[in-house]
């Protein structure tokens, strides 16, 4: 292989790692308000450090190809016609049987490989982030509001019965207990004094969105618990059991499809009865048979 070759070659794959370091680096980034307590990972390995181990591998082979180059030109040029010993016969070896150049494509094959496999898995991370548990900008205890003291959902969450959002409360609701209760039994007054400035100052909090959807993906809150008399806890968990909300389900397609295919419609819908006369007979119909399953009840 030829010098200019090789340092073609060489410098194709300094552009290739240049480019996947700068495109992992622009998906982190864009992450990061998602899910900014999870670091980004190349192939499982914190990305700094997957970064470090491929640009010494492939200094190393650098290396290793410059060493063994530098050998061989000088075997050649001062012992013709000996017999090759060392690193100059393994050059010798590696020259006659491998092209060199298909060796680094090769690398660059297995680097893009592994680029497309990462690539693949933070697409799958993407609202299936099950475990994803954000710090929130005011401490608020589910375990006692919605345990110890037994507050509804519904109450907080205002448009789970009525819209496709379940809503996030506003500081007006907190404030409905709160204006009478100062002091909370596990922070405090600390807490409770960054809700009651918010009021004052009339500043919405920043709640950090735990339960994330593609935004191809269409989902109705009151749907399923108005019509599906769905559980919260059956998608949530057991809010009333958690201190910080935890993301307890996976919420992918496959999840979602499941559950169609084995929760039963009620029969004592109006809707259902009254619009398809077979309901009243047999009563047994899952979601999947009453076209929970179509595509374009949730993609449209």
């Amino acid at each position: 292989m030829t010098g200019k070759t090789f340092k073609f070659v060489s410098g194709l794959l300094l552009l290739h790692l240049f480019f996947i370091t700068l495109s992992s680096s622009a998906y982190a980034a864009e992450a990061a308000p998602v899910a900014s307590e999870s670091s980004s990972t190349f192939l499982g390995i914190p990305f700094p450090i997957a970064l470090i181990i491929c640009v010494a591998i492939l200094f190393l082979l650098i290396g290793r190809v410059i060493s063994l180059r530098s050998a061989v030109k000088s075997t050649e040029k001062g012992s013709e016609g000996k017999q090759l010993t060392g690193l100059a016969l393994k050059w010798h070896y590696i020259k006659s049987t491998i092209n060199p150049i298909f060796i680094v494509l090769a690398i660059l094959t297995i680097l893009t490989g592994f680029t497309f496999v990462d690539w693949y898995n933070r697409a799958q991370d993407l609202g299936t982030q099950v475990g994803y548990a954000p710090e929130q900008p005011i401490k608020f205890n589910h375990k006692i509001h919605a345990g110890q003291y037994g507050i509804q959902c519904q109450y907080c969450h205002t448009g789970v019965e009525k819209s496709k959002q379940a809503n996030i409360p506003s500081v007006n609701i907190c404030m409905n207990c709160h204006k009478a209760i100062k002091s909370g039994p596990q922070y405090g007054s600390e807490e409770l004094a960054k809700l009651e400035a918010a009021y004052k100052n009339n500043t919405p909090i920043r709640w950090v969105r735990v339960h994330n959807l593609p935004d191809h993906v269409y989902f109705n809150h009151a749907q399923h618990v108005v019509a599906g008399k769905v559980k919260c806890e059956q998608c949530h968990g057991k809010v009333q059991e958690m201190e910080r909300v935890v993301q307890a389900s996976t919420l992918e397609m496959g999840w979602c499809i499941n559950c169609h295919r084995e929760a039963h419609i009620d029969s004592d819908n109006a809707y259902y009865t009254s619009t398809y006369d077979f309901v009243k007979k047999h009563k047994t119909y899952t979601v999947a048979q009453m076209g929970g399953l179509e595509c374009a009840k949730c993609h449209y």
